[in-house]
């Protein structure tokens, strides 16, 4: 270690046994933004284990790209890997990039160009089937949408078959159990593992969603392997060149539902509010996709569309935290991080540093025209990560939300429900509590 490095601070608030865990606990992403104003990297307690949390995006950076060899997955992805398995958000090393490597080909351009036409289909007939007059509870049909949107990508040629069933029963439970199952990671996260583990009923609760879970995916696989499919993504698990076993296929069903489920619906959600609180860019992003005709809904085709999902992302970044564990001692600026420890960072928090996006509470889709994302100083602006840890899915992510805000948009206009405040709740992660609305016809052209 360089004899310049210096130890990192110890943020203020503190308390003995407990350090700063009464703090995050209150209010998460609320504590978290306030340890920017503490230095580029502060010191944070939770009992007795000490957690650096990164607030400068140059440190970000050096973590996440160019000293992301000496850093693992961390406590976070401990706590979750007995229930979702050793997948591609868990694994690390060298079955870490094997396994990204046989995943690649499911996310390469062409494949979601040959996705986009039926992720069109899917929020066509969901989106079709709303009714004026109806209040919608907009969170839950996201949720619900993000699952019908995934299945294609996992068996394009399953409808009507055993594994399209046993699919849709998967999809049917996995925003109910999802849910419980990553508030039980992220309370053993905070919590001190004697306090995590007590029997208490949401314990229980918590563990009968992940065996559930577990049972249904494996069901899929093993559906899968006597009736494989030759064109989705778990046919590519089960028979990429280095052959993945049943276990492991299992446990990437089970990564790309939590990855591909919770945050996309999530994002689709806030989306949905930004709109109705703002008639005059859903009538613009309405105006675009009807210029743009049919076809796939590309960044190319429908630039605001994008621009808006941008600060969707930026505003309502879904993901409050993320870690890494320190294999070594590590120098990162001016400060010492030792070997073993947790390393933590907020793209949500980072996102609304006026330091990073001037007026960071102002939504305001056109930011991004004068100051576009590739002129962003490095580690600023993380909606999918950064580095070899990057979402493998965030190309198919976007095909996903620029169908659906597409096809709203062109059909209806949203309006929220009188007199009702939206929260934004952070357990696993920054989401709106309720989101109830109703919808009225569009005028055709």
């Amino acid at each position: 270690m360089d004899r310049g490095a210096g130890k990192v601070p110890l943020a203020v608030g503190g308390l003995p046994l407990f350090g700063h865990l009464l703090g995050l606990v209150r209010g998460r992403a609320v504590f978290l933004q306030g340890l920017r104003t503490g230095g580029d990297i502060v010191e944070m307690r939770l009992g007795r284990r000490s957690f650096y949390v990164l607030n400068a995006p140059e440190a970000i950076h050096e973590v996440l790209v160019t000293q992301s060899g000496k850093f693992s997955k961390g406590m976070l992805f401990d706590r979750v890997r007995p229930y979702i398995g050793n997948g591609l958000a868990t694994s690390d090393g060298t079955f870490h990039l094997r396994q990204r490597r046989a995943l690649q080909p499911a996310f390469h351009r062409e494949r979601i160009t040959r996705y986009a036409e039926t992720l069109a289909v899917v929020a066509e007939q969901r989106v079709g089937r709303w009714r004026t007059g109806r209040t919608l509870a907009m969170e839950r049909e996201m949720r619900e949408l993000a699952v019908a949107m995934m299945l294609p990508t996992l068996f394009p040629s399953a409808d009507g078959s055993g594994t399209g069933r046993t699919v849709e029963e998967l999809g049917a439970r996995v925003g109910e159990d999802l849910g419980i199952l990553v508030r039980g990671v992220l309370r053993a996260t905070v919590l001190p593992p004697a306090l995590a583990e007590l029997p208490t009923p949401g314990r229980r609760e918590f563990l009968a969603s992940a065996a559930s879970l577990r049972r249904l995916a494996e069901a899929a696989v093993r559906q899968a392997r006597r009736s494989p499919q030759h064109d989705g993504v778990l046919a590519l698990m089960l028979t990429h060149e280095d052959g993945m076993s049943d276990e492991e296929a299992c446990d990437e069903l089970l990564t790309l539902l939590v990855a591909g489920v919770e945050t996309t619906g999530t994002t689709l959600a806030w989306a949905l509010h930004s709109l109705a609180r703002d008639p005059q860019a859903a009538d613009r992003m309405h105006d675009e996709a009807w210029a743009a005709g049919p076809g796939p809904a590309t960044p190319a085709a429908l630039p605001y569309t994008t621009r808006f999902v941008q600060e969707v992302l930026r505003l309502y970044q879904p993901l409050w935290f993320m870690g890494r564990r320190a294999l070594e001692a590590v120098r990162i600026g001016r400060y010492e991080i030792p070997e073993g420890a947790e390393v933590v960072y907020s793209a949500a928090t980072l996102h609304r540093d006026p330091a990073c996006f001037p007026d960071p509470l102002r939504f305001d889709p056109d930011r991004w025209l004068a100051k576009p994302e590739k002129s962003l100083p490095r580690g600023t602006y993380l909606p999918f990560g950064a580095g070899n840890r990057k979402c493998i899915g965030d190309g198919f992510a976007w095909a996903e939300m620029l169908a659906v805000l597409a096809t709203v948009t062109t059909r209806w206009h949203l309006h929220p429900t009188p007199g009702h405040r939206v929260r934004a709740v952070a357990d696993a992660q920054i989401r709106p509590d309720a989101l109830p609305m109703s919808v009225t016809p569009r005028t055709t052209h």
